[in-house]
């Protein structure tokens, strides 16, 4: 019966967007969107020209077509996600804005369905699982039509499988949210420190057919013009079009506060410490068994260490606030830590919004650099509280 509800919900949800984006959603509005770059990207596969979508002047000969104007914006992410968006492109970018706007808003409505049986707190009361759509990082994502919502939806399916112990078919999934391997790579690193294999080899797995797939969109010798050319858009700041600090990682926070010298030596090193401390935590998430605890400190550390990532891509620590305040509820963090997890998970919906407020007109120029010490803290002490849980473990336990 709930579950019906939720459905019902979502599609309530879906009906109001519509009638809400339909009238309102104009060419001028969607030239300001990260959309456009998947409907060029999805237009060029389309037309064949696949073999050709790293390639600068091919981006930029659909992109003046649809804007009437050169511009620096190009579309990054891999082939087949491109090749995935291709029914989109057969429609008008304004139409297609809204559709996919309408696919990313259902996904995270249908997010309690699969939080139901891996987070008690929502299985009791599913309306919270919706309050995803007062998450700054979601609302932001929807508002320039990004694909972290997919990114978070996977993960959260992954979770699902991986709690159900369907570890291969977690890996298959998971591998769908390689839309942004910078992040999942390094989930994929930690979970397989924590001797996951099974859900590695069906990450493998996954990530080889994706990979075949991409292959069949620009051919092998064009994949290794893929990272070129997303290296190349990374050194030269997206050719203008890159803000640093407007990212969720160290890169962000030390652009943010000006440090710009050596800003790329420095960012690696703190990478780095975030990373070894995940493998250092896989230890304690091996005694202790908490698989709650231990995945939401690595999808947190996987955003946090990330060299290239931005605000509304912090939308995937739903799942980890979700995770910890169950936790919480349930009594099951030391007293001061859990409060001061809850006050993280808090923080990550009321700072932004403060920063918004006092900063700017929008996130990017509003010191939005400063949720990232907040993400910090709430690393920090899900490390403390797997490390206390493991040290309160008999020796044998632990070994």
């Amino acid at each position: 019966m709930k579950r019906a509800a939720i459905l019902a919900g979502v599609i309530v949800i879906e009906i109001v967007l519509a009638f809400v984006l339909v009238p309102s959603t104009d060419h001028a509005r969607i030239e300001t969107t990260d959309f456009l770059n998947f409907y060029v990207g999805a237009t060029i596969v389309r037309e064949g020209n696949g073999r050709t979508l790293y390639q600068a002047e091919t981006q930029q000969l659909v992109l003046q077509f649809i804007l009437g104007r050169r511009v620096t914006e190009y579309y990054l992410h891999p082939p087949f996600e491109a090749a995935a968006l291709v029914p989109l492109s057969y429609l008008r970018i304004e139409r297609a804005f809204v559709v996919w706007t309408l696919l990313n808003a259902a996904l995270l409505g249908l997010l309690p369905i699969l939080l139901w049986d891996c987070v008690s707190l929502v299985a009791r009361r599913p309306y919270l699982g919706l309050l995803g759509f007062a998450f700054p990082p979601v609302l932001a994502c929807l508002t320039l039509g990004q694909d972290s919502i997919l990114m978070l939806f996977f993960i959260t399916a992954a979770y699902l499988l991986v709690v159900k112990k369907r570890d291969f078919a977690a890996g298959l999934v998971l591998a769908l949210a390689t839309v942004k391997f910078q992040i999942v790579l390094i989930l994929a690193l930690l979970l397989l420190v924590s001797r996951k294999f099974r859900l590695i080899i069906g990450f493998i797995a996954g990530c080889a057919v994706l990979g075949l797939a991409s292959v069949m969109v620009t051919g092998s010798s064009e994949i290794i013009e893929y990272f070129r050319f997303v290296r190349r858009f990374d050194l030269h700041n997206g050719y203008g079009n890159v803000n640093p600090a407007s990212m969720m990682n160290w890169r962000g926070l030390f652009a943010g506060l000006g440090w710009a010298d050596n800003l790329r030596f420095y960012s690696t090193i703190g990478s780095v410490i975030l990373v070894a401390l995940g493998i250092v935590s896989s230890r304690w998430i091996r005694s202790t068994k908490n698989l709650a605890l231990g995945f939401s400190l690595y999808l947190a550390i996987a955003l946090a260490a990330s060299p290239y990532n931005y605000f509304q891509d912090a939308t995937i620590l739903l799942l980890s606030i979700f995770l910890v305040m169950d936790l919480v509820v349930r009594g099951q963090m030391e007293a001061v830590r859990g409060k001061l997890a809850a006050l993280c998970c808090v923080l990550m919906f009321v700072w932004p919004v403060v920063l918004l407020i006092f900063g700017g007109h929008y996130f990017w120029n509003s010191r939005i650099y400063l949720v990232f010490p907040v993400i910090i803290c709430f690393i920090g002490v899900l490390a403390a509280e797997l490390y206390s849980q493991s040290a309160s473990l008999p020796i044998a336990a632990v070994q």
